[in-house]
């Protein structure tokens, strides 16, 4: 069940800064970024941040048939998450079969990346960190 809800953390997380009031409900982006820092030396390079989302990929596809669809989920976390996990499994789905393969999941769109490594070299230092921890700190009220 933890691997489900780490599933959804991580879809849900690119879009926990897009608005205010709805991210109060949201998994803690801070918390994703830090499990992806893999040497644990405080920063976080964008190749750790896609072999996190690899792991991550790996433990969502329930019935390792190379996707994440609904038959990985239980019911109770789709009734839970619903609409927002719709929207995030959309925004990865880039061939719009409704379901997120492990290319395009691992490869997709990393926004809360970009938006974290704001002088754009590819890693998200401590400084970053502090910066995107008072912003989503900021928009979560």
């Amino acid at each position: 069940m933890r691997a489900i809800q780490t599933l959804a953390a991580a879809l849900l997380a690119g879009a926990a800064l897009a608005a205010p009031a709805a991210a109060r409900d949201r998994p803690d982006p801070m918390e994703l970024l830090a499990q992806s820092d893999a040497n644990r030396d405080g920063a976080i390079s964008r190749a750790e941040f896609i072999d996190a989302r690899r792991a991550r990929f790996a433990k969502m596809d329930r019935n390792d048939d190379g996707y994440f669809s609904d038959d990985d989920l239980p019911r109770i976390v789709r009734k839970r998450a619903g609409d927002k996990l719709d929207r995030a499994m959309q925004s990865l789905d880039e061939n719009r079969d409704r379901r997120l393969s492990r290319a395009e999941f691992v490869n997709g769109p990393a926004r809360l990346f970009d938006f974290g490594d704001k002088n754009g070299d590819g890693v998200i230092d401590r400084g970053e960190m502090d910066r995107l921890r008072t912003v989503i700190a900021a928009r979560r009220g």
